[in-house]
C-alpha cells in the first residue's frame, strides 16, 4: 500500500501534528507513505527524522487563489503521474481540488478528504453571504470527485448534513500517542515560562493557550476580557503559545491596554504540549473548531480545560458542560473559570479518565481499514 498524505502548510499546527503522527505510525506499520505540503519548516524537519519522503509543492497556498489552484492541480497530477501511489489522503480545505488531479491519470489512486474543522462554512464563521455561498458550492461539487469524505468531529458531521454539504461521510477522531508525551512537570514548566516572560510566575494562577493566531482562534475575547478576569482573580496572568496573522495586532491591544505584565505572547514552541502542565487551566476561546488536538493535549496532561462550546469542543471534554463557556460570553467565562479554579482536582481527575478516548492507536487503525477497503475496491 502506497499512500500519499497532503496538507496546505508545513508550520506547526494540530493538523500538522495530525499528519506526522499518522505517516509515522503507518510507516511503522509496514505502509509505504509519503507527504507533500507547501511552506514551512516544522513539518518537512520531523518527516525528515522519520526518514519519511516528503514533496514541497510551491502551488499550495492558505490564501485563496485561483491560479494557484490549478497551478496545485497540474503540481500535484506531476507528482500522482511519476509516484504511482494507491491512495491520496487529502487534508484542508485548498487540498480537496487537488483531487481533479487524478482524473488525467490512467492508473487512478483512490482519495480521501479529511475536514479537520469546516472553516468558512462553519455556523460561527462571520463573512459576506456570497463568500459563504461559494465556499458551500465549492465543497458541494468537490467532495463528489473524492472516493470518501472523514471527519474529526461528529458535530461537524451533523453540521455537514445538515448543510447538504455531504450525504455520507465517516467520523475518526484525533488521536495521540500518550505513552510518547514527555511533560514537563508543574514547577520546570513554570520556571520555563517565567524565564520566557521574564517574570517569576510560581505564585501566579496561569491560564494558558496554544493555537495559531487568527480569526479562527479568537484570542482576542480573552485579550479583551482581561482586566475583567483581573479583577475576580487577583494575580491571575495568561500566555498564548502560538504564531499567526494576527500577532502583531493582539501585541499592540495587549499595549494599548496595559496588559504587557499580565498577557505574554511566547511565539510558536516546538513540542508545546511539553511545557502546559505550567497551567492551571488550559483555555481554546475558538470561534470554531474541529477537534482541536491542543484540547487532546490538555486532556493528556490532565489539566483543567475551559473552551468555547463550539465544533468539537464538547466532545474534547467528555460534553462537561462547566468546561464549557458560550462563544463570546465573557460573563458565562469568568463564572466558569472561578467554578474551576475552586474545584481543580475535580477536573483535573475528570479529564484523566478522558484520556483513553483519543488513541492514536485507534486513529490509525481506522485509517489504515479505511485506505485497506478502497485499495481493495479498486482492485
Amino acid at each position: 500500500m502506497k499512500v500519499l498524505i497532503v496538507i496546505t502548510k508545513s508550520e506547526i499546527g494540530g493538523a500538522q501534528v495530525f499528519v506526522l503522527n499518522l505517516a509515522r505510525s503507518l510507516k511503522n506499520r509496514g505502509c509505504s507513505v509519503e507527504v507533500a505540503a507547501g511552506d514551512g519548516d516544522y513539518l518537512f524537519g520531523e518527516l525528515q527524522k522519520e526518514k519519511i519522503p516528503f514533496h514541497y509543492l510551491n502551488s499550495l497556498k492558505r490564501n485563496i487563489s485561483v491560479l494557484k489552484s490549478f497551478y496545485f492541480i497540474y503540481d500535484l497530477y506531476r507528482l500522482l503521474k511519476v509516484m504511482d501511489y494507491d491512495l491520496v489522503h487529502l487534508n484542508s480545505s485548498n487540498t480537496l481540488i487537488g483531487a481533479i488531479s487524478t482524473f488525467f491519470l490512467m492508473k487512478k489512486p483512490k482519495t480521501i478528504f479529511t475536514f479537520h474543522g469546516l472553516s468558512f462554512i462553519d455556523k460561527n464563521y462571520k463573512t459576506k453571504f456570497y463568500i459563504k455561498f461559494l465556499a458551500k458550492l465549492y465543497f458541494k461539487v468537490f467532495l463528489k470527485t473524492v472516493d470518501k469524505t472523514v471527519f474529526v468531529s461528529s458535530i461537524n458531521y451533523a453540521e455537514s448534513i445538515e448543510a447538504k454539504i455531504v450525504k455520507t461521510g465517516e467520523v475518526i477522531i484525533n488521536g495521540l500517542d500518550e505513552v510518547n508525551m514527555h511533560f514537563l512537570n508543574k514547577n520546570e514548566a513554570r520556571d520555563y515560562f517565567s524565564g520566557k516572560c521574564k517574570m517569576n510566575l510560581d505564585n501566579n494562577f496561569l491560564i494558558g493557550s496554544t493555537g495559531r493566531l487568527a480569526y479562527q482562534k479568537n484570542y482576542e475575547f480573552l485579550i479583551e476580557n482581561f482586566p475583567a478576569i483581573k479583577k475576580r482573580i487577583p494575580g491571575v496572568k495568561a500566555i498564548i503559545i502560538g504564531d499567526g496573522p494576527s500577532f502583531s495586532k493582539y501585541k499592540r491591544q495587549i499595549v494599548e491596554m496595559g496588559l504587557e505584565k499580565d498577557l505574554f505572547l511566547v511565539g510558536s514552541i516546538k513540542d508545546s504540549y511539553r511545557y502546559i502542565k505550567a497551567f492551571d487551566v488550559f483555555t481554546l476561546p475558538s470561534r470554531y473548531e474541529g477537534l482541536s488536538i491542543s484540547l487532546i493535549e490538555a486532556v493528556i496532561a490532565e489539566i483543567p480545560i475551559l473552551a468555547s462550546n463550539v465544533g468539537g469542543n464538547p466532545e474534547n471534554v467528555g460534553n462537561c458542560d462547566r468546561q464549557l463557556f458560550n462563544l463570546n460570553d465573557s460573563d458565562d467565562y469568568i463564572n466558569k473559570l472561578l467554578v474551576i479554579k475552586d474545584d481543580k482536582e475535580y477536573f483535573t481527575k475528570y479529564n484523566a479518565a478522558l484520556k483513553s478516548k483519543f488513541s492514536l492507536e485507534y486513529m490509525v487503525d481506522s485509517y489504515q481499514k479505511l485506505y485497506e477497503m478502497l485499495i481493495a475496491q479498486k482492485s
